[in-house]
């Protein structure tokens, strides 16, 4: 269960600006449900990221319908529920396939993913589902969408215990 903060923040890390950020110039503000939601995502998903590879900047987060339909997204999109956000690690040392990986190789119990997917631009989503949690690992170039495997050569999974903050 997804702690309620009280100070004003989805996160410890994000501020509600960052969560709904979008280029559009279209309006953008989440209604209560999709707040929930991005509480959660930063609990479960980001803040134990941000932890792990320092700061982060926030794509895209929320989505309102007009937002979506404008950047392109799926009609389905759970950015529109607020489960889902598109991520960069400003780190050098964290390129977006390293922190695709960090994602694939949390534990289950901990982060509780439905999908990553590696985009060739360089960013990464990461999206979190109401039900059960598929833990699918996309790749997504020219608009196509496979499969893919994080490369085995780096085991980044011992640093999840110390950044989940359990």
């Amino acid at each position: 269960m997804t702690r309620v903060r009280d100070d004003g923040r989805p996160g410890e890390y994000f501020t509600w600006s960052e969560m709904q950020t979008t280029s559009t110039g279209l309006p953008n503000v989440a209604p209560r449900s999709a707040r929930h939601n991005l509480r959660r995502l930063c609990h479960v998903v980001l803040d134990p990221l941000r932890r792990i590879v320092g700061p982060v900047r926030v794509n895209s987060g929320y989505r309102s319908l007009a937002v979506n339909t404008a950047v392109g997204g799926s009609r389905t999109s759970v950015h529109m529920r607020g489960l889902a956000a598109d991520i960069v690690a400003l780190s050098s040392a964290w390129p977006a396939e390293r922190v695709a990986t960090l994602l694939a190789q949390s534990p289950r119990e901990l982060v509780p993913f439905d999908q990553v997917i590696l985009y060739a631009s360089g960013f990464v989503h990461v999206g979190l589902v109401e039900g059960t949690p598929r833990r699918q690992l996309l790749y997504s170039s020219g608009g196509r969408y496979t499969a893919w495997t994080p490369p085995e050569d780096e085991d980044l999974s011992h640093l999840w215990t110390d950044a989940s903050g359990l």
